[in-house]
């Protein structure tokens, strides 16, 4: 049968069926297990319940069920509960300008229902008794009967996403890391000052473990004790809403005297900029809009970036909520978590201007140490070869948040003079290679390389290189054609995401051995060629990247028992996922104590290191990488072991400036089929970027 049969004259446009169309809708709705309790969360916040319990069998996979004691839900009501776009809150479109609840599109229990077996058990305030209700796939009653039970609700979810087979074996590949996305959701809730309990508990293996329990406190601050402790508490600072200046406000374009007229308020909880008062990842960081936990990426961008101003090694703990009493936009999404505002640069310039105040007792260690040798000041005209430099060396900023010395680097970049003349060199290759001569028209096919004497370092001499531009592509794959163009990105810092998109997606592993070896540029780089492509590999960063891979691989760290186990604090998501990556903490040196039931972890041992002590802000970030990606488990290790083992992995590596033998480029580049991650080495340099395609010098040439 045809996948893709092609359309005819036979065929018309016709309405999908309301089950089919059902059950489209609903997916889109309750993305994850996440999202799923969120919106019977948010149903319990809008009955005016002051207790909402949740609970979870198999991390959810199983069950999940919250129960509220809020007004619950009339009789006459029943069926219009799980009706789309049935709903109490508004009628019409002009009420979302003042919603006042955070549900209002009648869609969560409807789409719920396509999606797994609900069951609810409610009482309504007027009612002597509760009722336990069944609902189908589409929401309708296929059993109802009288119960017992407080005024409230109980919504029963079994079997998610059972209705959508795909969707059900993701959730069920990454159980733990959507628990502990729905955790983490689940806190900004329990932070808000609004008086509501939660509590929280998962039952796995017939082993029940509290998530979180709060009290029902009516600060803040209060809150934060009971779902972090107290020492998270005490590394925190209040931020206070100040009128941005006049710099900032030329920032943003704003007019000075309208900022003075600050439309929202800011109630705002960070983390001190002082070193060690920040925390290893971005893990705990809640936003608010009105109350309403939600993601304002520029907002979370912004606080994080002048933070880094004053902590480059570090990301702050940050509850900030929002107090908007200009328009705001909450319909943007089905999940209610994107938001638009009315006045965001108004906004914006007032954060920034808030966050400066509250560490302007703080020193700024907002730095870009430059290596000997790396000149910073290219002369004008020279942006391309500014661009290039700036792209292979853009280490000097990743080394300051690694702790690196300045010294540790001085063997890796000549002087600061030849390092200019090398890369404007190199520019100028690839223009003699893609620009026309203004003269005739014509391509330059021989150009100069700068090569090191091998006798002598010092010596220079300039060797011309014949490079026939019609042979070279004449033999290359059909499949190159002149009008495939794969890699597109300039080589400069701000495009370096798209280059290693690019290179992730046409570059195999197995095609490094494949690829022809040019020569070596200006002793630091070497040129190779795939079929129709050229490209530039630093030999340096990749070797360096190789010898990293190879010391994460085969390091094993020297330990040393505490004498006292340390008692850690942990959350029950963090928990989980440290009992279920035990070993790789135990490569990393980290060993533990557990209690019978594993609801409490103690630090036994610690990887030792002549400069470094390693505790637990070590184990927390391994924890946030390992819940944000499990697949890194084989390479995850806390960033100073990570630093450590960088810095060794380049003082054995090959260094700019020396002249290799083909052999040894044969040998740099076929290793980059055998690195993990094979596009940046372990500082943030990039090891290769695409030079040229030769099929548009062909077509150049050409005429075409």
């Amino acid at each position: 049968m045809d996948p893709f049969p092609s359309t005819t004259q036979e065929s018309h446009i016709r309405p999908i069926n309301k089950e089919t169309v059902h059950r489209i809708c609903s997916g889109q709705v309750v993305l994850n297990l996440a999202v799923a309790m969120k919106e019977l969360v948010e149903n319990a916040i809008d009955a005016g319940a002051s207790i909402i319990d949740i609970q979870l069998r198999e991390y959810g996979a199983e069950a999940l069920e919250v129960s509220d004691n809020g007004c619950g839900v009339h009789s006459d009501s029943f069926q219009a509960l799980t009706l789309k776009n049935y709903t109490s809150k508004i009628q019409e479109y002009e009420d979302l300008a003042n919603i006042g609840t955070l549900g209002f599109r009648g869609e969560a229990l409807s789409s719920l229902c396509a999606l797994a077996d609900v069951q609810i058990t409610t009482r309504h305030v007027s009612a002597e008794l509760a009722t336990l209700l069944k609902y189908d796939y589409g929401g309708n009653i296929i059993s109802q009967k009288n119960t017992a039970r407080q005024q409230g609700t109980t919504v029963s979810l079994k079997n998610l996403f059972s209705t959508l087979p795909v969707r059900k074996k993701e959730f069920e590949k990454n159980l733990k890391k959507e628990f502990t996305k729905m955790c983490n959701l689940l806190y900004a809730y329990c932070l808000l000052p609004s008086g509501v309990r939660y509590s929280c508990i998962n039952t796995t293996k017939g082993v029940t473990s509290t998530v979180v329990s709060t009290q029902g406190l009516k600060t803040v601050k209060e809150n934060i004790i009971s779902v972090f402790s107290i020492k998270q508490l005490a590394s925190l600072i209040d931020v206070v809403a100040v009128e941005p200046d006049e710099q900032i406000c030329q920032e943003y374009g704003l007019d000075l005297t309208l900022a003075k007229e600050l439309s929202f308020e800011i109630n705002c909880l960070i983390s001190s900029a002082i070193h060690g008062n920040g925390r290893s990842s971005t893990d705990r960081q809640f936003f608010y809009i009105n109350n309403r936990p939600c993601e304002p990426s520029k907002v979370a961008k912004l606080v994080n970036k002048v933070y880094k101003e004053f902590n480059t090694k570090q990301y702050p703990f940050v509850y900030l909520n929002i107090i908007a009493k200009c328009l705001v936009d909450v319909n943007i999404t089905p999940d209610k978590r994107q938001v638009f505002i009315e006045q965001e640069k108004l906004l914006l310039a007032t954060i920034k201007a808030s966050l400066i105040e509250a560490f302007k007792e703080c020193p700024s260690t907002f730095k870009v140490t430059t290596n000997k040798g790396i000149k910073r000041n290219f002369s004008d005209g020279v942006i391309a070869s500014k661009n290039i430099f700036e792209t292979f060396n853009k280490k000097s900023k990743s080394y300051t948040s690694y702790g690196f010395s300045q010294a540790s680097y001085e063997d890796l970049a000549t002087s600061e003079a030849e390092a200019d003349k090398n890369l404007k060199e190199l520019v100028e290759i690839a223009c003699k290679l893609t620009k026309d001569k203004e003269d005739n028209g014509q391509v330059n096919e021989e150009f100069k390389v700068s090569i090191d004497s091998p006798q002598k370092s010092s010596q220079r001499k300039e060797v011309p290189l014949q490079f026939n531009v019609e042979s070279t592509t004449s033999n290359t794959s059909s499949s190159y054609c002149n009008n495939i163009v794969k890699f597109r990105s300039n080589i400069a810092p701000e495009s370096n995401a798209a280059a290693e998109e690019e290179l992730n997606r046409h570059i195999k592993k197995t095609q490094f051995k494949e690829m022809e070896i040019i020569g070596q540029f200006n002793s630091g780089f070497i040129i190779t060629k795939l079929h129709n492509d050229l490209f530039i590999i630093d030999q340096h960063a990749t070797d360096e990247k190789y010898n990293f891979e190879k010391l994460q691989q085969g390091t094993v760290l020297e330990t040393q028992k505490l004498v006292t186990p340390k008692l850690l604090e942990l959350t029950a998501a963090a928990r989980s996922t440290l009992l279920e990556h035990e070993q790789i903490f135990n490569q990393s040196g980290f060993s533990f104590k557990k209690d019978p039931l594993e609801t409490s972890i103690s630090l036994t041992s610690v990887p030792i290191s002549e400069k470094m002590v390693f505790g637990k802000g070590d184990i927390d970030e391994m924890i946030f990488m390992l819940q944000e990606d499990s697949s890194c488990s084989q390479s995850c290790k806390p960033s100073r072991i990570r630093a450590m083992l960088a810095s060794k992995a380049c003082r054995k590596s090959v260094m700019i400036g020396k002249v290799l033998s083909l052999r040894e480029m044969r040998r740099i580049v076929d290793h980059m089929g055998e690195i993990d991650q094979p596009w940046n080495c372990p500082h943030g340099r990039p090891t290769m970027r695409h030079l040229l395609n030769l099929s548009l010098l062909t077509d150049k040439i050409n005429g075409k």
